[in-house]
């Protein structure tokens, strides 16, 4: 199985005037744009069926141009991506019976996300998402905490690159 970890493309800054709400945050337009272009960059290098998203405004908004992009029906949204509970998300990965599912969701969670995934722990492996960056892990059947490998972690200007190639 492949979880294809994106972390949400770039957002109205904290403390932004009118976006109190943190969990309301959008994406800012050339935020938007830009990570269209990571998009279409990872269409050539992942094939998902199924997008799973935390519910924040921003990861929401990420993931809608990744459904645009690959073309698919709907989205799925996992209060566990917000949360930072990966136990949560991975069981809600496993209810998708997908073979490769996007993951969209927020630093420090996604990052954590990485470790417990090839490590058993969020902290032990240090790795930088900047926004819209994208990461591929895989596992033999369903993805299981430590027991996963990185094919790939790529930062949205890489992403962008393959989108031109």
């Amino acid at each position: 199985m492949e979880l294809c970890l994106v972390r949400h493309a770039i957002a109205v800054d904290r403390g932004t005037p009118g976006f109190a709400d943190d969990d309301l945050r959008p994406l800012t337009p050339e935020g938007a744009k830009r990570f269209k272009q990571a998009a279409r960059g990872l269409s050539v290098l992942v094939t998902p069926q199924v997008i799973l998203t935390s519910p924040l405004v921003r990861a929401r908004q990420t993931a809608e141009i990744l459904m645009d992009v690959f073309r698919l029906p709907n989205l799925h949204v996992s209060d566990s991506l917000a949360s930072g509970d990966h136990a949560a998300l991975l069981r809600d990965v496993a209810e998708l019976e997908a073979q490769t599912v996007l993951v969209v969701g927020h630093e420090p969670h996604i990052s954590g996300l990485l470790s417990y995934l090839l490590s058993d722990s969020e902290s032990r492996i240090g790795a930088t998402f900047k926004k819209g960056a994208a990461a591929l892990v895989s596992s033999d059947g369903e993805p299981a905490v430590g027991a996963c490998w990185l094919e790939w972690l790529l930062q949205p200007a890489a992403l962008r690159g393959l989108a031109q190639s």
